[in-house]
């Protein structure tokens, strides 16, 4: 009795031992997920706030290790979220560390709300499957992603989260508790706003950097696999609208001037995206280009026969420049052979589309961001004419630099974000005439407009979603899902002198055979999700719904970028709905 009574005080005397070892190593604060931490920050104030979310949503938790000492082999785990009373519980919560991007250029017209890093690093990578080191007095944020079902009870849970690691050879453990408020608001599995961002998995050697940088073989088993992980990841992310190129997905034979059309491949890609989610657009990829410079005539791509003539042409964008002996290449609209090709392929295209009950979700790109140019725009609408004869019933869509100067080209408008405020009264009557209009950002807009720069604060990638509902735009597109550099995880995040923004080329980052998220990508998902908050309080209320956003979004490029006062007002917004 007495060996098992001292043996039990020695286990408590050393857990505490334990314990305050580990509390002297590092301490772990709290902050609010929409803060981004740089690594010279060294004053943290915790903010253990309640987590407020709703049914349906993937809520976030942002946990700060200050060192006080070296520690290495760093790994977090989440324990069970559980109800009060325990009776109910929340699964699938994951960890992952914030990597680091560096950023040693800032873009040319930056933001009043800019961030500034005495470093040039700045957070942006959420690793989930490396050990992470830290040196005393570094700091390492660890994000926490935590999905609630659309069947969880409502009430209040209490989490914890787990990270281990080595302070030399001695082993460490910490624990956070936190506790998430559940509201008895349920967010529809379908998203109300059409959100699309552009992927160039089309491209092998984008592909590479997902496979140590080795070759992957267009359309082989491995392709495939790595376009459906790629699936998986944007449609987790609320992406509904995904592009896919109708005419370099197409198998085609060639005889004196007759085409064959398969279409397996085109099927294939719709179809893995539908596993997950189905689209509610499908993004017909462009069929033109610009012939020359910027404001240059647009050409369209089409395949002849490989020959010496053809091997003169201006080459087609298509990654497999020859295929079947075919080599695919870019003339005028006007030109015979443009011509023969499109009366072939528009048709069959559009029939296939019919029969496998496509059509009604089809839109149809022509060519990217025309302007005001005499020559863009007359090719433009020469190319628009001729698809709306040959393709009766498909909207075309398109991300736009102009306005009026294409009006009745185009079914589905895309401004650049400046654009759309800067002829915004033009955007509302197309709506009135029933267009669609949506808006895009990219390296543009800069100065004091929300964008998903990596230098900009995490708040306005939140926005630009509150901006959509704002101005009744129902639609987001950005080009720059996945535009990967050799090993872009480590290096400059700023491209061409500072003309692309850190940010603007990708929002997910590559592993081996695995795609990382970011805290931009899921900070974009909380924004897709408070557009469907605010159209379910409109429904309820549209004054008030007008009220909520306009307390936040003052301009298109004015915003009130108090996180402390983004909370309370989405909490307003959360109370009134579970009345």
């Amino acid at each position: 009795m007495k060996n098992s009574f001292n043996l039990a005080l020695l286990t408590a005397f050393a857990a505490v031992l334990f314990s305050c070892s580990s509390r002297e190593s590092a301490t772990l604060y709290q902050i609010d997920p929409l803060y981004k931490v740089l690594k010279e920050r060294t004053y943290f104030v915790d903010e253990p706030d309640t987590i407020l979310a709703v049914r349906g949503e993937v809520t976030s938790l942002q946990i700060v290790l200050q060192a006080h000492e070296a520690l290495t082999d760093l790994k977090a785990e989440v324990s069970k979220v559980v109800s009060e009373e325990g009776a109910h519980s929340i699964s699938g919560a994951e960890a992952g560390w914030v990597g680091y991007v560096r950023v040693g250029r800032s873009y040319l017209s930056p933001s009043r709300e800019i961030i500034r890093s005495a470093s040039d690093y700045f957070p942006d990578p959420i690793i989930d499957d490396s050990l992470f080191s830290v040196k005393p007095g570094e700091v390492q944020p660890l994000w926490v992603s935590i999905p609630i079902d659309r069947d969880t009870e409502p009430g209040l849970y209490r989490g914890e989260v787990i990270i281990k690691g080595k302070s030399g050879f001695s082993t460490k453990k910490w624990k956070r508790e936190f506790y998430i408020r559940v509201y008895p608001i349920t967010l529809e599995e379908k998203s109300p706003l059409l959100v699309t961002n552009w992927s160039s998995h089309f491209n092998a050697a984008s592909l590479s950097r997902l496979n140590n940088n080795q070759p992957v073989e267009q359309y082989s088993d491995l392709y495939w696999e790595l376009v459906e992980m790629h699936a998986e990841m944007m449609v987790s992310h609320r992406q509904n609208v995904h592009r896919i190129f109708p005419v370099w997905l197409t198998q085609y034979s060639y005889k004196e001037g007759e085409y064959s059309f398969d279409f397996s491949r085109f099927d294939r890609e719709v179809e893995i995206f539908d596993r997950y989610a189905p689209l509610e657009r499908i993004e017909g990829g462009h069929l033109a280009w610009r012939s020359a410079g910027w404001n240059s005539p647009f050409y369209l791509e089409l395949p002849l026969p490989d020959s010496e003539e053809t091997r003169k042409m201006k080459s087609g964008i298509n990654p497999l420049k020859v295929e079947n002996g075919l080599r695919f290449v870019m003339l005028p609209i006007d030109d015979e052979r443009t011509d023969n090709f499109l009366n072939q392929f528009l048709p069959a295209f559009r029939e296939h589309l019919e029969k496998r009950g496509w059509l009604d979700r089809y839109m149809q790109h022509i060519a990217d961001e025309p302007t005001a140019a005499k020559e863009n725009v007359e090719s433009y609408s020469k190319i628009s004419s001729y698809l709306k004869k040959h393709l009766p019933g498909v909207k075309i869509f398109e991300a736009v630099l102009t306005s009026k100067e294409l009006d009745g080209t185009i079914d589905v408008w895309v401004p650049e974000l400046g654009v759309f405020h800067k002829d915004y009264n033009f955007y509302r009557e197309l709506k009135e005439k029933g267009n669609e209009v949506w808006f895009y950002t990219c390296v543009g807009p800069q100065n004091n407009y929300a964008n998903r720069f990596i230098e900009l604060p995490l708040i306005q990638t939140r926005y630009l979603h509150w901006i959509n509902y704002k101005y009744d735009a129902t639609g987001y597109l950005h080009w720059g899902l996945n535009y990967w550099v050799k090993n872009q995880l480590y290096v400059d995040g700023s491209r061409d002198s500072g003309r692309l923004p850190a940010g603007d080329i990708c929002i997910i980052y590559p592993g081996y055979r695995k795609l990382y998220s970011s805290i931009r990508f899921e900070t974009m998902r909380d924004g897709i999700d408070d557009y469907q908050l605010l159209k379910m309080v409109e429904a309820k209320d549209p004054a008030r719904a007008n009220r909520i956003v306009s307390s936040i979004i003052l301009e298109m490029n004015s915003y009130d970028n108090s996180v402390t006062y983004f909370r309370e007002v989405r909490k307003q917004m959360l109370d009134f709905l579970a009345q």
